[in-house]
C-alpha cells in the first residue's frame, strides 16, 4: 500500500478476494475547539506547512498542526528522542 491509495474519500485497498474496497476518512468535523486567536494561529501554521510541503495532503497537515497546538510538549519530546532528527542540528 502507498500514498497513491489515499483519496479524498478514504483509503482504497484490495481485499483477499481481489475486490477493491474503501476505508472512509474519519469525520473530524467536531475536532478541537479553538478561540479566535488560536484559530488564527492554526491558519497561519497551516499556510506555512502547505507552502513548505505543497504535495502533502492538507488533512494530514491539519492533523499534525492540531497535534502540535494541543500536545506541543509531547511532540517536542518525540523530536528530542529521535536521534536521526536531532543529528541534523549538530
Amino acid at each position: 500500500m502507498n500514498s497513491e491509495n489515499l483519496t479524498a474519500k478514504g483509503l482504497k485497498y484490495t481485499n483477499e478476494n481481489g475486490e477493491e474496497e474503501l476505508i472512509p476518512r474519519a469525520n473530524i468535523q467536531d475536532g478541537y475547539k479553538y478561540t479566535i486567536e488560536e484559530t488564527e494561529r492554526k491558519e497561519y501554521l497551516m499556510m506555512l506547512c502547505i507552502q513548505k510541503y505543497p504535495d502533502l495532503d492538507k488533512v494530514t497537515i491539519e492533523l499534525f498542526v492540531d497535534r502540535y497546538m494541543n500536545h506541543k510538549v509531547d511532540m517536542v519530546k518525540e523530536m528530542e528522542d529521535d536521534e536521526e532528527y536531532m543529528a541534523k542540528f549538530k
